[in-house]
């Protein structure tokens, strides 16, 4: 017979824990349909306090090709981009 090591419940349910409380690098702030059918999300980065725009889906019919799915078309100041929402 070939020696096995069993681990003990809990101790498997204290690294899913560990795994589980990992923080989220990105906050999505906004998301926001583009004329073109795109839809663009605002995320703000938690450990560098910086705002990402990014294309989170190409529209059916989009002609940009500058649109593509996971392409950040602009980072800058959190406060930049929460401003720009408070004026619309």
């Amino acid at each position: 017979m070939v020696p096995t090591t069993t681990v003990p419940m809990a101790a498997a349910q204290t690294q899913l824990s560990k795994a589980a409380r990992t923080p989220a690098l990105l906050e999505l702030i906004a998301l926001d349909n583009l004329p073109c059918g795109c839809v663009a999300a605002a995320y703000r980065a938690k450990p560098w306090d910086l705002a990402v725009v990014s294309i989170e889906a190409k529209g059916p019919h989009c002609p940009n090709l500058v649109h593509l799915q996971g392409r950040v078309l602009e980072l800058g100041a959190v406060s930049d981009l929460i401003g720009e929402e408070e004026e619309e």
